[in-house]
């Protein structure tokens, strides 16, 4: 899992690119919270799993504080 260790935090974008670029298979899964989803736009990985025929990123919405 330290592999994949300074990809969490990142934005999906820059990880699904990373892993196109590497040939791994992913997968996806979301979590959504119950707060105000227009303010949460940016998604970002917080765990990435070794499955058997590649990884699971999970990934949940932030909000984009610069804006």
């Amino acid at each position: 899992m330290e592999k994949y260790y300074n990809l969490l935090g990142l934005q999906v974008n820059d990880v699904e690119n990373f892993l196109k670029e590497q040939n791994i298979n992913y997968t996806i899964k979301t979590i959504k919270g119950k707060k105000d989803q227009e303010k949460l736009t940016v998604f970002k990985v917080i765990k990435i799993s070794d499955i058997e025929d590649g990884v699971e990123l999970l990934i949940t919405n932030f909000s984009d504080s610069l804006k």
